[in-house]
């Protein structure tokens, strides 16, 4: 019989995880977006070179699960930090930390899909808004600043926060590199009560929970927008 008790109880231990996972999140968000505007920037100008380093990139993250992209970057990562380290004369070792781990590979994982959602807001913009903002004197930097970015962040925004919500359920995978997010805790519930299958309906409401509230104050959110 499933036991609401035990339920309730691992509710409360596994939301203690929350704000860790929110955290990780929203900083794993926004180096994907960073990266995934440089990658943008490559494959709208056409880059040399560059370009098909991003299309050998875009060709490994649609071949390769995200739990087989942790693995690799947790037992690579450390190696590649100490030969860099000794190419420049350093003779101390570094153990990169699970939590950079995670936060440098998903980062990359999710940079090319932040990529197509930044190139598909910037190119959603007609290019005679380009042409007007330099007919009353704009700068490239200016048009970019006050037309065109608003215009993109229109199209862009709800697949942001749509993202976000990705990463918050993806990082269920943490666990497995050695990072405690809401899976983990779960599973820390349920070795010291044996009830399995509480701890993990547990973890789902909260996710449940969690994910809901977010999807609702980001529709609200992009409603307003909008109106602006």
């Amino acid at each position: 019989m499933i036991q609401p008790a035990i339920i309730w109880q691992d509710c409360l231990a596994i939301f203690s995880a929350v704000p860790f996972t929110l955290g990780t999140a929203f900083a794993i968000l926004i180096a994907s977006i960073l990266i995934g505007m440089l990658i943008a920037w490559v494959r709208i100008n056409n880059i040399p070179v560059a370009k098909q380093i991003v299309h050998f990139w875009i060709h490994y993250i649609r071949g390769i699960p995200l739990i087989i992209h942790l693995y690799l970057a947790y037992y690579a990562l450390t190696p590649l930090v100490n030969g860099l380290m000794a190419l420049l004369g350093s003779t101390q070792t570094l153990q990169v930390s699970p939590l950079a781990v995670l936060i440098v590979a998903y980062s990359l994982y999710a940079s090319i899909g932040q990529s197509e959602n930044i190139r598909g807001a910037y190119l959603s913009v007609d290019r005679q808004q380009w042409d007007a903002s330099y007919s009353v004197g704009f700068t490239g930097l200016q048009a970019m600043r006050r037309v065109i970015l608003p215009q993109g962040l229109v199209v862009a925004l709800p697949v942001f926060c749509n993202s976000y919500l990705n990463i918050i359920k993806g990082l269920s995978l943490a666990f497995t590199i050695g990072v405690s997010d809401i899976l983990a805790r779960a599973k820390i519930c349920s070795a010291q009560n044996f009830c399995y299958l509480e701890a993990y309906i547990a973890a789902g409401l909260v996710y449940w929970v969690l994910c809901g509230s977010l999807g609702y104050a980001f529709q609200r959110m992009e409603r307003s927008l909008k109106k602006w």
